[in-house]
């Protein structure tokens, strides 16, 4: 894999080709297959054709992508992962926790769009950060003004599975410094690039179905 472009791969093929303890973040935003089967909406129909063709994980393979981010993580380093609400209520999150890391912190994202579902409406996403043992935060988070509620609109032209790249560049500031690698393995939009460059970050991903109309 190469660093710093955008370019078609598999998640846990390129995590497994990483050295050990290479880099302080990684954000993974898996598409996982059990909400579609289980809810049978938000990927199927017209008007979900777009978010149709991302190419779906199961749970073991995001499982499986998880640990070999701890992997690549160097100590006390983060790995912050996009998580829908039903795989929040699923407990999806806790199949690694406490195997290799501890959940420290969760993030609210406001997509300030109406959403689907059978009760209340999806607005938005979580993020759930991930600490590598030894748990510490004040030598490893230098932004304390970063809220755990973030509304951010995001434009779904780009990529029908984009994430907010206002958050997404506060939190690559808050952890890494000017020179760091910054991974993302399931990069979709590769706004996680865009924001890594930003910031003279360093960057590697990749992603199965790259954006139509570029990063």
């Amino acid at each position: 894999m190469t660093p710093n472009v955008v370019q078609h791969g598999d998640a846990l093929t390129l995590l497994k080709s990483l050295p050990d303890a290479c880099t302080p973040l990684v954000f993974f935003d898996p598409q996982h297959r059990d909400v579609l089967d289980k809810l049978q909406y938000g990927n199927e129909g017209a008007r979900q054709k777009g978010r149709a063709l991302l190419p779906a994980m199961t749970s073991d393979y995001v499982d499986a992508c998880c640990r070999e981010s701890m992997r690549v993580l160097r100590p006390s380093g983060y790995l912050m992962r996009w998580i829908d609400p039903f795989g929040l209520c699923t407990g999806q999150h806790l199949r690694i926790v406490d195997e290799t890391c501890e959940c420290v912190d969760l993030i609210a994202w406001d997509k300030l769009r109406p959403g689907q579902g059978y009760r209340s409406r999806r607005c938005g996403d979580y993020l759930l950060v991930l600490q590598k043992p030894p748990k510490r935060a004040r030598s490893t988070w230098c932004d304390h003004k970063i809220r755990d509620r973030w509304p951010e609109k995001v434009d779904r032209n780009i990529h029908p599975h984009i994430k907010p790249i206002g958050l997404i560049t506060r939190l690559i500031g808050a952890v890494t410094q000017p020179g760091d690698l910054v991974v993302d393995p399931a990069a979709g939009s590769f706004v996680v690039m865009r924001a890594a460059h930003q910031l003279g970050r360093n960057f590697i991903g990749c992603d199965l179905r790259l954006p139509e109309n570029g990063p």
